[in-house]
C-alpha cells in the first residue's frame, strides 16, 4: 500500500520536454508519486524508463514530428491512452494539449479529476478550413467542459471555447527555474543573436538567416530542433551560424548567457503566432539577455512596456535595420538585459508559478486516499 498520492502525466512528447520535466519535478518534490506516459516520436526510448526520478512509459513510439504520418499516429496515440486511463487508478492526471486531454475526458468520466494544460489552442495552430476549426472549437469545449481545471501561458489564450470556462482557467506563464550562469566564453565584440527550440521557417529562422547575411558583425547561435530539411542546409551553410544541435534543456537555457540578443519571431498570418507567449521570453529573463520579437504580437507592447527588449514588423528588411541600431546602442541593450533579470527575480521565475502549480493540484486532487 502506498500513501503517496498519484499524479500521472499525458503528454504525446517524450522526457527530453523542459516543461514536462520541470512540472514532474515540482509534484514530486512535493510528496506526489507520479508517472509520465509519452510518445517517443523519434524512437529514441525503451518502453519504460526513469528519467530524473521521472517514471516514463511510452504508449507509441515513431511517428516523427510535423508530417503526414501524424494523421495515424495520433489516432493511435488518443485510442492508447483511452484504453489505458479506463483501468487507470490514479489521484489526479495532468493532461497536456487536446490530443492528450480528450481521451482522458472520455475515459475518467469524473471518475478521476483530470488538469488540461494548453500551451497551444488547437483551433488557432493552422488555418483550418472551416468544418475542421469548428469541430477542433467543439471538442476542446468538450474537454473544457470535464476539466477539473485549466491551464493557460497567457491571458490571451482565453479565446474562442476558452471565454466561457474563465473561471476554471489559472494563467501559468512557461517561466523557468534559476540556472547558474556557467564560465562565459571569450567574445570576439560580434553580436550574438540566440534561437533555440523549434527552429522553423514560421519561427522566422529563414528571415533572420536573410537578413544577417549582409552583417558579418552578427553571429548566429542556434540550438534545437529543424523540421524543415532545406532550412537546416540553409542554416548550415552560413558561416555566420554555429548550430549546437539538440542540447539538455539546461544548456539550452544556458546559451543566453553566451548571446546578446534573444531571437523570438513568430509569423503573423497564424493567429496562434499572433497569442504568443513564448518560454524563451522567460529564459531570456532568467539569463539577463534582451528579447527581439516581432511586432504583430498581441505581446509586443508588455516586451516594450517592460523595456526588455525590442519589436519590429515581420520584414527582413526591417530586421536588419534593428539589428544595425542594436549594435549602435549595445549599452542600451545591456541595460534592458539587466532589467529583465531584475523582473526574473521578482516575479517571472519557476519557483513562483510552482506555488500557484501544487495549490492547483491540491485543490483537485482526488480526496480519497487509494490502496495499491
Amino acid at each position: 500500500m502506498s500513501s503517496a498520492r498519484r499524479i500521472i502525466l499525458v503528454a504525446s512528447v517524450d522526457d527530453q520536454s523542459n516543461r514536462l520535466l520541470k512540472i514532474g519535478r515540482s509534484y514530486a518534490s512535493a510528496g506526489y508519486e507520479v508517472i509520465f506516459w509519452g510518445m517517443d516520436r523519434l524512437r529514441r526510448h525503451g518502453k519504460q524508463g526513469l528519467v530524473e526520478g521521472l517514471h516514463s512509459e511510452y504508449l507509441v513510439s515513431g511517428f516523427g514530428y510535423s508530417n503526414w504520418r501524424l494523421l495515424f499516429g495520433y489516432p493511435l496515440w488518443m485510442w492508447r491512452v483511452w484504453r489505458r486511463v479506463r483501468r487507470l487508478d490514479a489521484d489526479l492526471i495532468h493532461a497536456f494539449e487536446l490530443d492528450s486531454a480528450l481521451p482522458v475526458a472520455l475515459a475518467a468520466r469524473g471518475r478521476i479529476p483530470f488538469l488540461y494544460d494548453v500551451q497551444d489552442n488547437y483551433d488557432l495552430r493552422h488555418n483550418w478550413v472551416f468544418p475542421v476549426a469548428q469541430v477542433i472549437r467543439w471538442l476542446d469545449a468538450f474537454v473544457l467542459s470535464r476539466a477539473a481545471a485549466v491551464i493557460v501561458p497567457d491571458q490571451a489564450r482565453i479565446v474562442g471555447p476558452f471565454q466561457r470556462f474563465a473561471p476554471k482557467i489559472t494563467v501559468l506563464p512557461n517561466c523557468p527555474p534559476d540556472v547558474p550562469a556557467p564560465p562565459r566564453p571569450a567574445r570576439n565584440g560580434r553580436l550574438t543573436v540566440l534561437a533555440v527550440g523549434h527552429l522553423a521557417e514560421r519561427r522566422g529562422i529563414s528571415l533572420l538567416l536573410d537578413a544577417v547575411r549582409e552583417l558579418p558583425e552578427v553571429r548566429v547561435l542556434m540550438a534545437g530542433r529543424f523540421t524543415e530539411p532545406w532550412l537546416e542546409a540553409k542554416a548550415r551553410a552560413m558561416p555566420q551560424v554555429e548550430f549546437r544541435g539538440w542540447v539538455p534543456w539546461e544548456q539550452a537555457v544556458a546559451l543566453g548567457y553566451e548571446a546578446d540578443l534573444m531571437f523570438a519571431f513568430y509569423d503573423p498570418r497564424y493567429r496562434i503566432n499572433r497569442l504568443a507567449n513564448a518560454q524563451k521570453w522567460f529564459d531570456a529573463m532568467m539569463t539577463g539577455t534582451p528579447i527581439l520579437s516581432n511586432a504583430e504580437m498581441v505581446n509586443a507592447d508588455w516586451i516594450l512596456g517592460e523595456n526588455i527588449g525590442y519589436v519590429c514588423p515581420y520584414d527582413e528588411q526591417l530586421l536588419a535595420y534593428t539589428l544595425r541600431r542594436i549594435l549602435a546602442s549595445p549599452e542600451q541593450a545591456c541595460e534592458k538585459g539587466r532589467h529583465a533579470r531584475r523582473l526574473f527575480e521578482q516575479r517571472y521565475n519557476w519557483p513562483v508559478m510552482e506555488k500557484k502549480l501544487l495549490e492547483l493540484a491540491a485543490r483537485h486532487v482526488r480526496s480519497a486516499p487509494t490502496c495499491r
